[in-house]
Order: C-alpha cells, then structure tokens, then sequence
C-alpha cells in the first residue's frame, strides 16, 4: 500500500468509525459547505452528508459564518420632523429560518438581527412628493453594516439535540438539504418614535445572507 493510499485510508477511519475517550461513538464531521445567498424573496440552499453513524444521532453541532447586507427607502409622511430626534429612529429587523426538504423549520444557528438606521439623516416634514429623496426621503444600499457586524463575517455556534430537530439529518438519501427563509421587516417604534402607524412610506427592498457552513459535526 503506498503512501496515498494509506492517508486515505486513515482519513477515512477518522471520519466514519466511533470514537471513544471524550467523543461520543458515531462522531462525524463535514464541511465547509456555502450556500446561496439567501433574500426575503429567493431562500438561499445548502446540503451536506446526512448522518449515517451505526449508533443514534443525539446532537449536531454546526459552525456558521454569515454576512448580511440590504437596501431599503424610506419617506417621512408626517408634516413634523420626528426621524433623528431625541435618538428616535426605527430600526430593520430580519430573522432566518432554516427549512428542511419536509417543510419543517430548525434551529439555524444564525442569530436574528435589529439594525438600529441611527446612520440616516434626520428626514424633514413632508413634502408632499414620495420619492424617497429630498430633505423628507432617504435610500440607500448597505454591502456590509460595520455597526452590526464588526467583522465581515460572524460566526455563530448551534448545537441542536431536540428529537424533532434531528431527523433532518438523518435523511434517507443521504443528503441534508436546507433552504435559508430570512424574514424582514422595518420596526416602528409607536407611538414613542413614530406619531402614527402611517408614518413612513417604504421600508426594506431587499435584505440578504450570505452564509458558509464550516463545520457539520455529528454525535460530536
């Protein structure tokens, strides 16, 4: 057996035999896997080796990176100035959802976000035109929210040991494939913030993930 052949082998034995003494047995570990870039309107995908271990599957642990960015426009619809003062600002909220190929939903490792937009200018009354421009409108495009996210990428940690959340990963064809849901909204704050639930015109265009599996631990 030549070299090659051999660190095959063991590499092989590393991933797919138990391991005892500090792992539990039917460890399995994969990755990195990236997915689709996932917006409110077209869910990103990712799939990876289901788990296939002689002994039953009691946790998965996934380690994620994300980045988000989104655009969005906004209009003051109110004859007073009230978006920038005494701290007054909405906020973009999103929430990931990860989808299984049944249409279930599991934990997804990747935290929900509140996007204070404190980084806007004061909007001014009314002007009678929606047009997202003037002294009352504002849009803008965010490639990386450096407020949010001090690093390009964060990683996050999920450990999932629920029964119901692992079944999806013991799919029979031997292949886990999630789709990424982001759910995405502007948060008023009324009537502290916001004189009336009419207030603004606009919201969010498009929000979006980017996301890379790392690491997809089975049994670990």
């Amino acid at each position: 057996m030549n070299r090659s052949s051999f660190c095959g082998l063991l590499a092989a034995l590393v991933v797919c035999m138990p391991v005892f003494g500090g792992r539990r047995t039917g460890y399995q570990t994969y990755g990195p896997f990236t997915a689709s870039s996932a917006t409110a309107e077209d869910p990103g995908d990712v799939s990876f080796p289901a788990y296939t271990g002689g002994v039953p599957l009691q946790r998965v642990r996934l380690t994620l990176r994300h980045h988000i960015s989104y655009s969005f426009r906004v209009e003051n619809l109110e004859p007073i100035v009230w978006w920038g003062q005494a701290g007054c600002y909405p906020s973009i909220y999103s929430f990931p959802w990860f989808r299984t190929e049944a249409g279930g939903v599991i934990q997804s490792g990747v935290p929900s976000w509140s996007i204070s937009l404190c980084t806007v200018p004061a909007l001014g009354p009314y002007d009678g035109i929606v047009d997202y421009a003037g002294t009352a409108g504002y849009q803008t495009v965010v490639p990386w929210n450096e407020c949010a996210q001090p690093d390009y990428w964060t990683t996050t940690v999920q450990v999932i040991d629920q029964p119901a959340a692992l079944t999806p990963f013991r799919d029979s064809d031997g292949v886990v494939e999630l789709s990424i849901q982001p759910m995405t909204w502007l948060q008023k704050d009324a009537p502290t913030c916001t004189p009336t639930e009419g207030s603004l015109a606009g919201g969010v265009d498009w929000f979006k993930y980017d996301i890379v599996v790392d690491r997809v631990e089975y049994n670990p």
